[in-house]
Parts: C-alpha cells; structure tokens; sequence
C-alpha cells in the first residue's frame, strides 16, 4: 500500500520533467514594419542592453549560438564592449557597427520597472516603436545604462537593418522578476525566433 501512494507523487514529478515547467516570459506586444524591402540579414551583431553584465552576457551569448546554428554569421557585442556602464562605451558601441559592416542588429534591452508600472511603459513603448529609430538612435539614449538594480523588468527586443528608419520587429515581454530575467533566456530566445522565423530577414 505504501509502495502504491508513491505513484501519483512520481507520475506529477515525471509530467514536470517530461513538459517543463510553465515559461517564464511571454510576448505582450510587437510590431512588424512592413514598408521596407524584404531582405534576408547575414551578417548581424546581438547588443544586449543590461545594468547587469550577467544577463546581458547570456542573452548574447544565448542568442548568438541560435543565429549561428541557422547559419547566420553573428557577432557577440559584449567581446567587443565588456562594459555597459561607462559614457565612453557608447561610442565604443557605434563605432564596433560601423566597423563589423553588419547589416542587421538584434537588441534585447532590460528595462527597470520598479518606478514604472507595466501601463506606462507600454504606452511608452509603443511610441517609441512607432516613431522614426534607428539601432545607433538606441544605442545613444540607452549607453551608457546605470548601476542601478531593479526588482522587476520587463524586455524590449528589436531587429535593425541599415536601410530602415524604424526597427523591421520590435516586441515587449510583461514584466519578470530579476530571477526570472536571468533563468529564462532560453524561453525568450524560443519565443523571439518562433515570431521572427516566417520574416523575410530571419527567415526560411
């Protein structure tokens, strides 16, 4: 009999082993510009905007081992700019776009939440992913970002391309907490690909 209660606590362990555990992010809203020309991206280097150099360095590096994997030649920005944190490492930033000739960039930018709620940095989001942008435009109102730990986050993510004025994909998660920001970066990498995969820039 006691052999036979074991069974249901071992079946639940199994079921969490064999599906995982519920995902940590979501995507809450993007964007697809449509009125550029469809192109496929080769060369492209992953930026990664974080007050904290752990996870800027696993969702570079997370997202980096994908691209190649797809054949894609990518670049890890954090090896060329270790630092986030400093004013002169903005123009360090600028100046590794110009001179890795990359035609794309994929930028994953933590935002602090603790000051803000999720309703005013939607609409905030939604403004800038609606206006005129460029990755350089980013890089120079983000860099350098401040030593400053938040409780909770949310993620911006965007692809560029040099011939467009807007991001081609931009997209919010809802928020997570500092734990679930640094343990879920595969849940976000899956999600990303999985939205970006019928593109013509990321695309088949």
């Amino acid at each position: 009999m006691k052999r036979a209660s074991w069974i249901p606590l071992a079946l639940a362990a199994w079921c969490i082993l064999a599906f995982g555990a519920s995902p940590v992010y979501e995507l809450a809203e993007r964007r697809t510009n449509s009125d550029v020309r469809p192109r496929k991206l080769h060369k492209l280097i992953v930026i990664a905007i974080s007050d904290d150099r752990e996870v800027r360095n696993r969702f570079e590096d997370k997202f980096v081992t994908h691209l190649k994997g797809k054949g894609f030649d990518a670049l890890i920005s954090h090896e060329l700019v270790p630092d986030l944190t400093k004013p002169a490492d903005r123009q360090s930033v600028l100046d590794a776009l110009g001179r890795e000739k990359v035609d794309g960039a994929l930028t994953v930018r933590a935002v602090s939440l603790d000051d803000v709620g999720e309703a005013a940095w939607s609409a905030a989001w939604a403004s800038w992913a609606d206006a005129p942008s460029t990755v350089r435009d980013l890089v120079r109102s983000t860099v350098p970002v401040a030593k400053k730990k938040a409780k909770m986050y949310g993620v911006e993510l965007a692809l560029w391309d040099d011939e467009a004025s807007r991001p081609l994909w931009a997209a919010r998660t809802s928020p997570v907490s500092i734990r679930d920001l640094k343990a879920g970066v595969s849940d976000l990498l899956r999600l990303t690909m999985e939205a970006l995969k019928d593109t013509p820039w990321l695309g088949p």
